[in-house]
């Protein structure tokens, strides 16, 4: 009886299968992942992340003889490959997809970016027009050439996933402050690329997906009892309650694994809270 029930289960698996009813990759089954802006902050730990899980990590990084931390994972992490790449360097984009052609990646993570919270609030009264431009080319243009020229990569894979790291500042319907405009319109641009070029794309079966990260403790500073000496920002975060835990990355990492191409339509928190756009 237990031979039959189990090839019962087995043919309906496979009908389902067939009929496009349940995902073709197994939950949690690690892939290949390209992971931009993988030097520091959300890049770095999602690498991390990503290769603790056994997935084949593609890590990318501006200047990688400068990037320690990442050459340390490299040395622990034995399916981690460092690859040189500045984003906003199309010819750069596009020799690296050759490079990688017929390499199928089930996960274009695509972090690089100017946080202008990070390295300089830019304000109104006038806002720079060249730090303008400096921030849409590296948060929307880039990242859609990265897109695009990694559509057949990605759509060669098992899982078929692009994902766009945004920000809670995108959100148009949540705009209380003037405070970084640039960025934030970067934000709210990458979303409608994001969310039209997954129309696009949507009938090979690529989810190109959004997600707002917030700032994630990548340095665990919460977990200490003394939290006097962590720098300014971070500190000031924490006291506000709004920064998020280490274990973001991986919730972000289990997220993009539960969404699929019908989960297009959403702009998704890291805790999996769905955001107005």
């Amino acid at each position: 009886m237990r031979h039959l029930l189990a090839a019962f289960s087995f043919v309906c698996a496979a009908v389902l299968l067939f009929a496009g009813q349940v995902p073709v990759h197994a939950a949690g089954k690690p892939g290949t992942v390209l992971v931009t802006g993988a030097s520091q902050g959300h890049g770095l730990a999602f690498a991390e992340d990503f290769a603790a899980r056994g997935w084949r990590v593609i890590a990318t990084a501006r200047t990688p003889a400068k990037a320690d931390e990442l050459q340390a994972l490299a040395k622990k992490y034995p399916k981690l490959t460092i690859e040189k790449l500045d984003i906003t360097n199309f010819k750069q984009v596009d020799a690296l997809a050759a490079k990688h052609k017929g390499t199928p990646i089930d996960v274009l993570n695509l972090n690089g970016a100017i946080n202008s919270f990070r390295v300089g609030v830019e304000a109104f009264g006038p806002l720079d027009p060249a730090r303008l431009n400096e921030i849409l080319t590296t948060n929307v243009t880039a990242q859609l050439h990265l897109a695009e020229a990694f559509l057949e990569h990605v759509a060669a894979s098992d899982q078929k996933k692009i994902v766009a790291m945004s920000a809670v500042g995108g959100s148009i319907t949540n705009v209380k402050s003037t405070t970084a405009p640039a960025y934030r319109a970067s934000k709210a641009a990458l979303n409608m690329i994001m969310r039209a070029y997954g129309e696009q794309v949507k009938a090979r079966g690529v989810a190109v997906l959004v997600i707002a990260p917030g700032t994630v403790d990548v340095h665990n500073y919460m977990a200490l009892t003394d939290i006097s000496q962590v720098p300014e920002r971070y500190r000031r975060q924490i006291e506000l309650r709004v920064l998020a835990p280490r274990s973001a990355i991986g919730n972000m990492i289990d997220l993009i694994d539960k969404l699929s191409v019908s989960d297009i339509d959403k702009f998704h928190q890291w805790d999996g809270k769905v955001l107005p756009w």
